[in-house]
């Protein structure tokens, strides 16, 4: 089977893990990446399968990044393939595009997208003719296959968990002993909608009982709250801060770690979509404890700890009492690396080879009629914010898009005719 994979983070060595189980399957993949993305950026001559760079104008930008179009379709083209696979979202600038290019082709889709989200024009009209036109859906999670089929999509839908390298994730030597170190860890951006002072206020409350640190893997602009919160609490010199780390330091770090807090707080139009850190964190020993918001719970499942969202004492408290029992702490860790063995990109990409075969066999739905209900049997809910089941977008998101569209051009016709 010959596929063509469009992917803005394909840059990332990392996220080409994915790619390379693919190939193993026997895929013949060729991967088209932008030129230039923000983040790690490495061996694109040194895989086993074909990848294209191509140009794109607002590099960065998930959701409205944009390809020049005939080049687009030249790289799709070239590869005769059997069938397409966009990982972006079905509302995106560039799976609009990539439909386009795609021609008669099957396309296939990825999205995260777990809550009902009504999008203001042009992006609704955007995502309900993708909706008709992809032949198939990988969403990371059930929620945004819930989120797929309330809207109407009657193709087929594999859930399919952002996957595990078993090169790099293994399990650690830690343990959880009397009076030894709790070592905690939160990993990710640091914004306050995922917990950073949440997770510095766990750690506050565990050193009362005994001695523990918190090492903290990530930058953004929350870092300087949660140092002073860290001093206000007196344990700024229990507090690890590390910097983004490749894939296998990060995993080292995971090593160091007895619990991966999952401390993310909803925000109006946003809840945790998958929450990587967890299937990480339990791959390498570590059991996550977090909060119930968005897919925490449905990642977590019986390998780690919910508590109620926001609930700090509550979260303390459950870490406290799983790090004072061994027997349930080590219990907990072994399901987790149990079901990690079923998380590995091999199994993964099976799966995706299987959804390719069914998308080849039935194509493209047509047809769209949203029935929410029936997703709710099929997947259960999709995720929610404290205040509406069903939130706006960003209104930002129309502005921006018809100035990228209209007024940019308008403004550079203009430009011209008055040289």
């Amino acid at each position: 089977m010959r596929v063509v994979r469009i992917y803005h983070e394909g840059r990332d060595p990392a996220h080409r893990a994915r790619d390379r189980a693919l190939v193993e399957q026997g895929v013949e993949l060729r991967l088209v990446v932008p030129r230039t993305w923000p983040g790690p950026s490495a061996g694109l001559d040194d895989e086993r399968f074909d990848i294209v760079e191509l140009d794109i104008d607002r590099p960065g930008d998930v959701n409205r990044h944009r390809y020049i179009q005939r080049e687009l379709r030249r790289a799709i083209d070239a590869w005769h393939p059997d069938l397409v696979d966009a990982h972006e979202e079905p509302v995106s600038v560039a799976a609009k595009q990539v439909l386009a290019a795609a021609g008669a082709l099957p396309v296939v889709m990825y999205t995260a997208q777990n809550l009902d989200k009504r999008w203001p024009p042009p992006f609704a009209g955007m995502e309900r003719r993708a909706l008709a036109r992809v032949a198939g859906f990988y969403p990371c999670s059930r929620q945004a296959a819930s989120v797929l089929r309330g809207k109407g999509y009657a193709g087929p839908i594999s859930v399919l968990p952002l996957g595990l390298d078993p090169v790099v994730h293994h399990a650690g030597s830690q343990d959880v002993r009397a009076n030894d170190e709790v070592v905690l860890g939160l990993v990710g951006r640091l914004v306050p909608e995922k917990g950073l002072r949440d997770a510095i206020d766990v750690l506050s409350a565990v050193r009362a009982r005994r001695p523990a640190r918190l090492i903290v893997v990530g930058r953004g602009p929350d870092a300087a709250a949660g140092l002073v919160r860290a001093e206000d609490r007196g344990v700024g010199n229990a507090v690890e801060w590390l910097p983004w780390l490749d894939a296998a330091d990060l995993a080292a770090a995971y090593r160091r770690m007895h619990v991966v807090l999952v401390p993310s707080r909803s925000t109006p139009t946003w809840v945790e979509q998958f929450g990587r850190v967890i299937t990480e964190g339990m791959a390498n020993g570590a059991v996550p404890v977090g909060y119930a918001s968005g897919s925490i719970p449905e990642v977590v499942g019986e390998e780690g700890l919910i508590t109620p969202e926001g609930d700090v004492a509550a979260l303390s408290s459950t870490v406290l009492e799983l790090v004072e029992d061994a027997d349930r702490w080590r219990a907990i860790r072994s399901r987790g690396l149990a079901r990690s063995q079923k998380l590995f990109w091999s199994c993964v990409a099976r799966d995706m080879v299987a959804l390719y075969q069914q998308a080849l066999e039935t194509g493209a739905p047509g047809d769209i009629g949203p029935d929410r209900a029936a997703a709710m049997r099929e997947f259960g809910p999709p995720a929610r914010t404290p205040a509406s089941r069903r939130p706006f977008a960003l209104p930002g998101l129309r502005a921006s898009y018809l100035a990228h569209r209209v007024l940019e051009p308008i403004a550079d016709l203009a430009a011209r005719r008055s040289q």
